[in-house]
């Protein structure tokens, strides 16, 4: 991005940080000395950069997972982030991490979801173990959880999975669409410790403020095997009660 656009971005931020939208007319109103046709073309560039949200036409919001000290990891991925950049393989933090801020009830232990070089994996999860992180792998999620919890630990925890993919983190930090997708694969496949209902709050609230692009979710589904079930959840709006029903039924049916 060029300095004249990264000074408009600076006004544009700080003027509008502390709401969940803006509009166009309030740009305009910023920069009364630019024509709308300016204006315009400002924050066309500024979403194509991915420092703005285009919420829909007309009203924006401020993409705040531009770069990575954008998002406020948690002390124990913190530590676990302290321990992987010091061997030096790719990795990225995704799940829970990233969509603190939308979730109303926060777990007050929750394991970190963490990506891994698959030819990396085994040297990667013996130095979190060397540095006393309880890794469990996603397989046994669900069960090494509830010993963990069972036992009155307050270790810090992740559970590890391999990707041969970095389209969707940026300097090891997983993208909004990619940290949904991640985590709603953790919860339903692997018994991660996040109801239904909170992935349901946490979906609204990302669609609410502009964060989640749902197109770029469908194709990052695609790549997870996902694709079925986010069309479903990206499409529930416009599917009736009786398809529904209907579906419920066939799966009843078997």
């Amino acid at each position: 991005m060029n300095g004249s656009l990264e000074d408009k971005f600076k006004l544009i931020e700080e003027e509008f940080k502390d709401q969940p939208m803006f509009y166009t007319d309030d740009v305009i109103s910023l920069f009364p000395n630019l024509k709308k046709n300016t204006i315009n073309w400002t924050l066309s560039k500024l979403v194509d950069g991915g420092y703005l949200n285009r919420v829909r036409r007309g009203v924006y919001s401020i993409n705040e997972w531009k770069g990575k000290n954008k998002v406020n990891l948690s002390p124990q991925a913190e530590r676990i982030v302290d321990i992987l950049d010091e061997v030096g393989f790719e990795y990225y933090i995704s799940g829970t991490d990233i969509v603190l801020k939308y979730m109303q009830h926060v777990p007050e232990q929750f394991p970190v979801v963490v990506f891994v070089e698959k030819d990396a994996k085994d040297a990667m999860i013996d130095d979190l173990r060397r540095n006393g992180i309880v890794v469990m792998e996603p397989t046994e999620l669900k069960s090494e959880y509830e010993k963990l919890v069972f036992s009155g630990s307050d270790s810090v925890s992740a559970v590890v999975y391999v990707s041969s993919n970095s389209d969707y983190n940026d300097r090891g930090i997983a993208t909004p669409e990619k940290a949904f997708l991640d985590l709603y694969y953790a919860v339903t496949r692997n018994g991660y410790p996040i109801s239904i209902q909170e992935l349901a709050r946490i979906y609204q609230n990302m669609i609410r403020l502009g964060t989640l692009d749902k197109k770029k979710l469908l194709e990052a589904s695609t790549k997870r095997n996902l694709n079925h079930d986010i069309r479903f959840i990206v499409e529930s709006k416009y599917i009736t009660d009786s398809a529904f029903e209907l579906v419920s039924a066939l799966k009843r049916e078997g």
